[in-house]
This record gives structure tokens, sequence and C-alpha cells, in this order.
């Protein structure tokens, strides 16, 4: 069996909600055990890859990561970021435009646009009640450009028609010369379904949502790092 690749979520798995600590000897151990060749680990994520470089370099990983929910590819080493190739380029043509409007939706209030993203828009509000009434006014100013809106609960994601993580795990995968046998998926929420579904073998910490604990083929009884560190140690045997 050839060596097992690990695809894993960033924010709830490796990164902790804002204001609380992150667990960096944790994350030490995982980087030693990524250079040591353990097994392949790669990031995947909604976050920027301005922010994904920070904690691929931390985690000694040198292979490609997916970034902005499947949207782009981001090598740590190289600095090389592929978009993926869905993307229509009628989004790519229009995001000035689509970026304007949002502008002007969030004028004067404390809602902001999340920096360092290159495809796609996430919105953010520290008044979470905000997003449902914000979201049905940006589906309502978008209704005609090649977008899709959507509520996620944390921020409104305006994403590019065709990308998800899961497009983004087998294009990362067409890329890194990977068959979908080999990787173990990891995550934590509901938007990670898509990735845990799409791999053969998922895993997930024991601070998952229900909806990923009936998913996947092993929930480790540690949380956050502690239970990427538990499942790693058991990628060989998980993955067969």
């Amino acid at each position: 069996m050839n060596k097992p690749r690990i695809i894993c979520d960033v924010d709830g798995c490796l990164v902790p909600g804002r204001g609380d600590a992150w667990d960096f000897r944790g994350l030490e151990q995982l980087a030693i055990d990524i250079q040591q060749n353990k097994f392949g680990f790669a990031l995947c994520s909604g976050r920027p890859a301005t922010f994904i470089e920070a904690l691929a370099r931390q985690l000694m990983i040198n292979q490609y990561c997916i970034c902005e929910n499947g949207a782009l590819l981001f090598h740590p080493l190289t600095k090389k970021g592929i978009i993926h190739p869905a993307v229509p380029k009628e989004f790519v043509k229009e995001r000035p435009q689509i970026q304007k409007v949002l502008e002007d939706l969030i004028a004067e209030t404390n809602v902001v646009i999340e920096l360092g993203k290159d495809i796609m828009f996430s919105v953010n509000a520290a008044d979470k009640s905000m997003l449902d009434e914000l979201c049905g006014k940006i589906q309502a100013k978008l209704k005609n450009a090649p977008v899709v809106v959507v509520n996620s609960s944390r921020s409104i994601e305006v994403i590019p028609p065709g990308v998800n993580k899961a497009a983004g795990m087998h294009f990362w995968a067409e890329m890194e010369q990977v068959e979908l046998a080999d990787i173990l998926s990891i995550g934590d929420a509901d938007n990670d379904l898509e990735i845990l579904e799409a791999a053969k073998t998922a895993a997930a910490p024991a601070n998952c949502t229900e909806a990923v604990r009936a998913t996947v083929d092993y929930v480790s009884d540690q949380v956050m790092v502690q239970g990427i560190l538990d499942i790693c140690g058991k990628a060989g045997e998980l993955v067969r």
C-alpha cells in the first residue's frame, strides 16, 4: 500500500476559535511527524493562501494545500498558486464588480470583507444574527452574477459556481498525483462533509458535529490537535 496522504481541515481541527489558545506543542509534534515522512499531509480550508502559508510552514508541509474552499491551490514552499480550472472566466472578469456590490451593502456597518482572498469572498460580522438578513440582500443583488452565496453561520461565502472543498481535493489529487484510495480526509464541521464523503476514508476529532460523526470511519476520543495526532498515528490502519 502507498503511504497515506492526509487532507486536514484547519479551523476546529488545528486552529481554535478566536480568543482561545493554540496547542503549539501539539502542532510541534505534528510537524515532527510530517518531517519524518510518516505520512503525506496537506491542509484544506476556506482560509486565504496567506494564512495557509503561515500554518503550513510551521508544520513543515511541502506540498500543495487547498485554500478558499477549493478555489485555489497554494504551495507553501514555491509560493505557486493555481486557480481551480472550474472557476468560470465570467467570475474572474466580474469579480471587481462583485466586490463593489458587497462593499456598498456593508458600508457604514461593522461588517467586513475578509482580507487576503484572491478568488472567493467571505463577509464577516461580529453579530452573527445579522447574517441571515444580509445573506438575503447579497443574494438579491447578485442574483444574475456567476456566484453561489452561502451563509455558513460563521460568515457569508460568495463563491464561484462549481467550486467546493471536494472539487478542490480532486484537483489537489490530480496535481499531487495521488490516488483517492490513498487519501484520509479529516474534518470537524458540517462544511467539511464534502471532503469527508469524497475521500475513501474519513476521520474526525472528538469535537466534531453529529453529522460529521455519523459520516466518518473513525472519531478520535481527543479534541482538536490532539485528535489529529491520534488520527495520524492510526492512518496506516485506517487507509487500507
